[in-house]
């Protein structure tokens, strides 16, 4: 789980790139406010309520800098948003956009993949563990069948088999690799 601190940091960080828009900032002081509500995630999609603030300098298709959903209900500014969500319960999902967002460790340090780990962050990683290990598992299974058939192949086959090979063998590192990334970030996670 991501700290109150690490979160009340993110939250401060990006107050001051937006402290000369005055709506903007009443809205980060509630999520200050709010912070144990506060998810910082890479992918509003599924958010019951969801905030997207955008602050690019250099966009290539013009950026709306407040986009926000309550329950399905679009917020047309940042206190309706406040107005709306005050006396919920509901978990607050928050995406920055902001020039070199993919560098600020601040922020990387407490942004969450998607969603589902918001609702509850265990069990999604240990879904998304399951889900790579199922592929890496049948991608060794096709590894093993190649192996098999290359020695048991005609010489016209052996490139094909050889092919199919170098698939898998490609395939198992880029699983491998998604998988260690996953563990990190849980581990990043279960440390804060």
């Amino acid at each position: 789980m991501v700290s109150r601190e690490k979160k009340l940091e993110a939250l401060y960080n990006f107050s001051l790139m937006v402290i000369r828009n005055p709506l903007l900032s009443y809205l980060m002081g509630f999520l200050a406010g709010q912070v144990g509500r506060v998810h910082f995630v890479n992918d509003l999609k599924g958010a019951d309520v969801a905030v997207r603030l955008c602050i690019r300098r250099r966009a290539l298709w013009p950026n709306e800098p407040f986009r926000a959903t309550s329950a399905g209900v679009s917020m047309p500014n940042p206190l309706s948003f406040v107005q709306a969500v005050n006396n919920s319960e509901s978990q607050i999902c928050v995406m920055l956009d902001f020039d070199n967002a993919e560098e600020a460790q601040w922020y990387q340090d407490v942004l969450l993949p998607d969603v589902s780990f918001v609702k509850d962050t265990v069990q999604a990683a240990q879904e998304e563990s399951s889900k790579l290990k199922r592929e890496m598992d049948r991608a060794l299974d096709i590894y093993r069948e190649c192996k098999t058939m290359l020695n048991a192949s005609a010489p016209e086959r052996q490139k094909e088999m050889e092919f199919y090979i170098a698939l898998a063998e490609h395939q198992l590192r880029q699983l491998s690799h998604q998988l260690e990334t996953l563990n990190a970030k849980m581990k990043q996670l279960s440390e804060s």
